[in-house]
């Protein structure tokens, strides 16, 4: 699945944070604070930020929901929340970030207006090169900043950027295989960073849909189904997988009535 940058890349910040009462990171990363004092709570919302980096949106969801019980203050794990919800649950969220946020580090107000619906795009991406001047040592502030940027090829620079800074995070070589498949139509590099992502990430049901996509976009339905189906192994309840193998059952059956 390529990575959605609508309301979910309006907030999101980094993978490594520093929590009152737990082990401090080394002094010379410029990473955002996450300020809670449950290391239960860190431990979700880690979690969350993991599958939310790899387009994992339900498991996501729980596992924000898990810290945030934990830790009602916790002011990341409520704006991730907020960008992966709608209507009132949306603004509940977003209203509790903002107001947790008050007394935050300056990172984690900034981060918090991410949930400003009043702001536009171009003021969202603003925030985004703020947070990614901030903390440029920040994983999931460098993933988010070379999703929002305004065009493939400023996408494609920054991405590149991140992959030589973070070789072993699984997540951008998902996004840059989507590039080479869909805007410079090369699919020999497409395969070959997508099967990177797989061997960095084996345990996830993302790396494998995704494979399943540039199958079934190169035309190869069996090895399609394949991985499919290797996605719904790892989490049985990805709907892209399981729509995409109803949607080639469905085309089948259309071809043989024909």
């Amino acid at each position: 699945m390529r990575k959605i940058i609508v309301s979910i890349l309006s907030m999101l910040v980094l993978l490594l944070f520093s929590v009152p009462a737990i082990s401090q990171k080394k002094a010379t990363l410029k990473t955002m604070t996450w300020t809670t004092k449950s290391k239960a709570a860190h431990d979700f919302a880690s979690s969350g930020a993991d599958h939310l980096m790899n387009a994992e949106f339900p498991q996501a969801y729980s596992d924000f929901v898990a810290a945030v019980k934990l830790d009602p203050n916790f002011t990341v794990a409520l704006v991730f929340l907020s960008n992966l919800t709608t209507g009132e649950t949306h603004k509940s969220y977003a209203q509790r970030a903002q107001k947790s946020a008050a007394d935050k580090t300056a990172g984690e107000k900034l981060f918090a207006s991410l949930t400003d619906d009043k702001k536009n795009q171009a003021e969202r991406q603003e925030i985004w090169s703020k947070l990614h001047t901030m903390f440029p040592d920040g994983q999931m502030i460098g993933d988010f900043y070379v999703q929002t940027r305004a065009t493939p090829e400023e996408r494609f620079a920054a991405a590149q950027d991140y992959i030589k800074k973070f070789p072993a995070q699984p997540s951008m070589y998902n996004t840059i295989a989507y590039y080479y498949l869909q805007d410079k139509k090369d699919n020999t590099m497409a395969k070959q960073n997508f099967e990177k992502y797989i061997s960095l990430y084996p345990e996830g049901s993302n790396p494998y849909d995704s494979m399943g996509e540039f199958y079934l976009n190169t035309g190869d339905t069996a090895n399609a189904r394949k991985y499919y189906n290797i996605s719904l192994e790892k989490y049985p309840f990805s709907n892209s997988s399981v729509n995409a193998i109803q949607k080639m059952a469905d085309d089948k059956k259309k071809a043989e009535m024909k």
